[in-house]
């Protein structure tokens, strides 16, 4: 029997690169974890926030992008393939994720200001816009796992993220049961807390939508740029 093959030397290599993972997925995303402890969450530190949030859209990226490697070849090097993913997709995830994170910002700003004058009419638009988030949130995770698997156009990218969302209720679903579980977990422990399980939290995600990932693949891709990284 062959020892590499065993279920323990498996499990204790998934161990490794998660942790590993998360270790520089927060070492790349520093500004993001010191504007959150350091700053007051107002609508006056708004700017602030956002110019941390820009380095998180690549790392989020180069994060998923890893762990889709390990999930399809089940061993990798972890520090040299987050940094292929990070330096290579940088520029295209940028122009994915400002979108994004601007479109999120004036969300939240929005449900600051309903929660700050509570009519009827406000909290409706409140709950409306909370759904309308977290299905930001769900967007924007299809979106940077194409972009760094596949060479689209931006507005293709949109349409395709859009698509899988609303058509792949089951993985859209299983994706939001995913974060509204971390939600929970931070609620009772810390918000913190995600420090920790970032790299976890990204790794359930991709185990749920690798089939996403290989649809497009089959689906819309002739000439593809797949896994680049692999290497």
């Amino acid at each position: 029997m062959d020892y590499n093959q065993g279920g323990f030397y498996r499990f204790s290599n998934y161990v490794y690169c998660l942790l590993i993972l998360n270790f520089i997925f927060v070492f790349t995303n520093l500004l993001s974890f010191a504007a959150l402890i350091l700053l007051i969450p107002t609508i006056s530190n708004a700017i602030l926030y956002y110019i941390a949030l820009i380095p998180t859209g690549p790392a989020i990226a180069a994060l998923l992008h890893s762990l889709s490697i390990l999930a399809r070849q089940q061993e990798m090097t972890p520090v040299s393939t987050f940094l292929s993913a990070y330096k290579s997709n940088f520029k295209d995830v940028l122009k994915v994720w400002f979108p994004i994170l601007t479109v999120f910002f004036v969300l939240v700003i929005d449900i600051q200001y309903f929660n700050q004058n509570p009519t009827v009419f406000n909290q409706i638009l409140n709950g409306i816009f909370l759904v309308v988030l977290f299905l930001l949130v769900i967007f924007s995770i299809y979106t940077l796992i194409i972009t760094t698997h596949y060479k689209f156009r931006i507005r293709d990218i949109y349409r395709l993220s859009l698509y899988y969302i609303f058509t792949w209720i089951k993985r859209t679903t299983g994706n939001i049961a995913i974060l509204f579980l971390t939600v929970v977990v931070m609620f009772f422990t810390s918000d913190f807390i995600i420090i920790f399980l970032s790299s976890l939290v990204a790794w359930f995600i991709i185990l749920n939508t690798k089939p996403i990932i290989q649809d497009v693949k089959i689906s819309f891709v002739k000439n593809e740029h797949y896994e680049q990284q692999d290497t």
